[in-house]
């Protein structure tokens, strides 16, 4: 089974339109109506122009363009209005780490780029894997947090590999999902564990690929590039060998299994060729836009600015995986959002940690390596930002239906801007995009019901309760 793009239904026309009655605001929330825009909603198939009503913190009406208004009239003429993005795959960095980000950052950085919810990744210090320090990351979001934030649970003990998290406790204290991203699983027997622990529930297992007995002390991509800087370099058949072993070890379990990060042609193409089986009850790949985008020659460039894990492959492979994101078997874009500090990333190609830094423009390079360039429609695109993670993790939103939260996204499509990560919201900077033209900004991010960012400025924060 995989989330299908394509199988959306554009409902009949005299469905198109919420049509609800009219809905008092009892709370002293913003009563506004977006006008003269383009609404799409890709959980449903919706496109029209449209004017949308917000009430209450939810979406009181979406009326053909030119319908009576309510409170205060925003015009959006030319631009895009969408349900608010979601990325399922961002390393706050909090508890621990916060030199490198921290929740009110992070989230900061998220509805900047039009996210108006985002995923916790659990590799902090400590890790996210027992159920108090869920409570404990999850009163900092309450405290802290610009946008919503689901946690993902630690698949082991401290990370260490050595003993498997309680994940009936993990998701009861209010996980999504459980990870062994940063501490990938090794073994078989492991696996097949930690499958039987989330057989016949909903939530999926986030599994990071990566065989380390062909990746281990590698930096960057094995190939070409590796050899001519002289570094160590990590085997792109790291990926597909774990890969068949996940498949080995959920023979027979009612198991739902997502793959982050996807980055070679061998585990795409063996991910297409198990999703035809039909063997799990679930299962699903993410890429993140510095894998469509670029390849290994960004390194020569950028250096550890360009350096992440899975590393970036080669051009054959960038290609497969820009065409994997386009025929859907690939169904979520995340960004990997991984903040380091400047001087961190100066310790040089070798000794500087992964990660790169993406929440503020994912969406850009969405649009513009993958929407501008005609390989998908904007409607397919925001599929695999929105409902799709929405689905995956059984997550409210990611559509715009009648009485829904507000979570909004208004884009301006069209209008292009070069990446300056020293104006990033973020506290990281590290990124591989540096100086890149891009096309599409995000004019507004509205999180349940009040806007986080309105004609692309960052407002001041306010009270906000994300119910």
């Amino acid at each position: 089974m995989r989330l299908n793009d394509d199988a959306m239904e554009p409902s009949h026309e005299g469905r198109l339109f919420h049509n609800g009655p009219e809905m008092a605001d009892q709370h002293g929330m913003p009563v506004f109506t977006l006008v003269g825009a383009q609404v799409m909603d890709p959980s449903r198939g919706f496109q029209a122009a449209a004017d949308l009503c917000v009430a209450e913190g939810k979406v009181k009406w979406i009326r053909p363009a030119g319908s009576p208004s309510e409170g205060e009239v925003i015009p959006v003429a030319g631009l895009v209005i969408c349900p608010g993005l979601i990325d399922m795959h961002v390393h706050l960095r909090e508890p621990g780490f916060e030199h490198k980000e921290t929740v009110a950052t992070g989230t900061q950085a998220a509805v900047a780029g039009g996210f108006t919810t985002i995923c916790a990744m659990p590799n902090t210090s400590p890790v996210i894997d027992r159920p108090e320090r869920v409570a404990w990351l999850q009163e900092k979001i309450d405290q802290t947090a610009r946008c919503r934030v689901n946690i993902l649970g630690a698949a082991t003990v401290d990370n260490q590999r050595a003993q498997l998290s309680d994940f009936a406790a993990l998701l009861a204290a209010g996980c999504v999902g459980i990870t062994d991203d940063a501490a990938p699983f090794q073994s078989k027997a492991q696996m097949q564990a930690a499958l039987h622990q989330l057989s016949g529930r909903p939530a999926p297992f986030l599994t990071h690929l990566e065989a380390e007995g062909l990746s281990g002390g590698g930096v960057i991509n094995r190939g070409k590039v590796s050899r001519s800087l002289d570094v160590a370099g990590q085997d792109s058949r790291s990926e597909v060998v774990a890969l068949r072993q996940w498949a080995q070890a959920a023979e027979g379990l009612d198991a739902r299994l997502h793959l982050l990060h996807l980055s070679t042609a061998e585990s795409v193409n063996h991910l297409h060729q198990l999703q035809q089986e039909g063997q799990f009850a679930s299962l699903t790949g993410e890429t993140a836009p510095h894998y469509f985008c670029l390849s290994e020659e960004a390194v020569l460039d950028f250096g550890a600015d360009a350096k992440m894990n899975p590393p970036l492959r080669t051009e054959a492979d960038q290609q497969v995986i820009k065409q994997a994101v386009i025929d859907g078997t690939i169904a979520v874009i995340a960004t990997d959002h991984a903040p380091h500090t400047p001087d961190e990333k100066a310790a040089g190609l070798v000794e500087a940690p992964f990660g790169i830094v993406g929440l503020e423009i994912c969406l850009a390079l969405v649009l513009t390596h993958l929407v501008d360039t005609g390989a998908l429609s904007l409607m397919q695109a925001l599929a695999k930002m929105t409902c799709n993670p929405a689905r995956l993790l059984n997550l409210p939103g990611g559509g715009l239906q009648l009485g829904a939260p507000a979570d909004i996204t208004i884009v301006d499509s069209g209008k292009s801007w070069i990446v300056e990560p020293e104006q990033f919201h973020s506290k990281g900077r590290n990124t591989p995009f540096a100086g890149a033209v891009v096309k599409g900004q995000v004019w507004g991010t509205i999180v349940a019901g009040r806007f986080a960012v309105r004609e692309g400025e960052l407002l001041a924060g306010g009270e906000q309760v994300f119910k």
